[in-house]
């Protein structure tokens, strides 16, 4: 692990020499390496060329971004220790990457603690989680934002109308026990797999369903093996930027300006984006046959209840939080 972490290390630091050699000695130019495992018409990375193509303007070219797509870096469990190590200055990454250093954020991405992708952008915007993202400085790194990866929902083989239609089913989940144990309390089992497994698992049986957003269902056509997608709505998926302290630090108090100010926006960018995409992925998944259902989501929340219960009553960071998102979603249905 250390070795390939090493030669990891090694590969951005090259490529980060070779994209500086490109340029003017005029000015010296700040080159920022993002790491991203999705592909470049993701909504997520195109947010990101915006941020990056506005910093680099309003700072007169003193910065230049340049984002690593399809994973080519690595796992992304291993991107926090890049940008601890200075190999890399921010990465966009799941919610269970800073969950590995502090357990409080897994009420970041808690099952049922958002009503839609809207409650989870307001709570962003709200600073709901500033004190929890600021915390993450003693481990050289600041969590600056959330971007959204969507709904996650069931799909599987046959139609799901109802919770009861989830019983005994193996569902396939990421590689997390609350997700596991999430599937357990929805009334079937959680499967761990890469995503890579995923179709052909489906096709051969060795899994029922999975669950993911419509953009994952589509890209990976798994449209085709498992036609009846599910708004079972049971995680408003959060992913987290991630920056190098000690980048941040080296910021003037101008340029930092700038950049928080550009951070903010990119993050209304990215939720914006990823709603529009949401809705070409529905349509073409509809015309490639598959079916939506919807099951009452009253009923899988309650099932759900003690497992956010006990997420959200883990510390008082984690209660200071979840009733923070409650109070948003009252003052919503006032």
């Amino acid at each position: 692990m250390f070795k390939k972490l090493a030669m990891a290390v090694g590969v951005i630091c090259l490529m980060g020499m070779l994209t500086a050699c490109g340029r003017t000695s005029e000015q010296k130019v700040t080159e920022i390496r993002v790491a991203f495992n999705q592909n470049e018409n993701h909504p997520q990375y195109r947010a990101m060329k915006a941020f990056g193509e506005k910093f680099e303007k309003e700072t007169n070219g003193r910065y230049h971004v340049t984002i690593y797509p399809n994973g080519v870096l690595g796992e992304q469990g291993a991107m926090a220790e890049f940008i601890r190590t200075g190999a890399l200055q921010m990465a966009i990454v799941p919610c269970s990457v800073p969950e590995g250093y502090d357990a409080d954020f897994a009420i970041v991405g808690a099952p049922y603690l958002y009503d839609n992708i809207d409650h989870l952008e307001k709570a962003t915007l709200n600073g709901v989680f500033d004190d929890l993202f600021a915390s993450t400085e003693k481990y050289k790194f600041r969590v600056l934002t959330v971007y959204t990866a969507g709904e996650r929902n069931v799909y599987a083989k046959k139609p799901i109308n109802s919770a009861d239609d989830l019983k005994g089913m193996i569902i396939r989940v990421n590689d997390s026990p609350t997700y596991v144990e999430m599937a357990k309390l929805m009334g079937g089992n959680g499967s761990v797999m890469a995503q890579s497994e995923v179709y052909t698992a489906l096709q051969q049986g060795v899994i029922d369903a999975a669950e993911n957003s419509e953009l994952v269902y589509r890209d990976f056509k798994h449209y085709e093996v498992a036609p009846y997608y599910a708004y079972t709505r049971h995680i408003v998926h959060p992913d987290v930027v991630l920056a190098s302290t000690a980048f941040l630090n080296s910021l003037s108090d101008e340029d930092r300006e700038i950049f928080d100010r550009l951070i903010k926006e990119s993050t209304e960018e990215e939720f914006e984006t990823f709603k529009q995409d949401i809705e070409v992925a529905k349509k073409d998944a509809e015309e490639a046959g598959t079916q939506f259902c919807y099951p009452d989501t009253n009923e899988l929340r309650e099932r759900c209840m003690p497992l956010l219960n006990k997420i959200a009553n883990q510390s008082d960071m984690t209660k200071q939080i979840y009733d923070a998102v409650v109070a948003l979603r009252e003052e919503d249905n006032k």
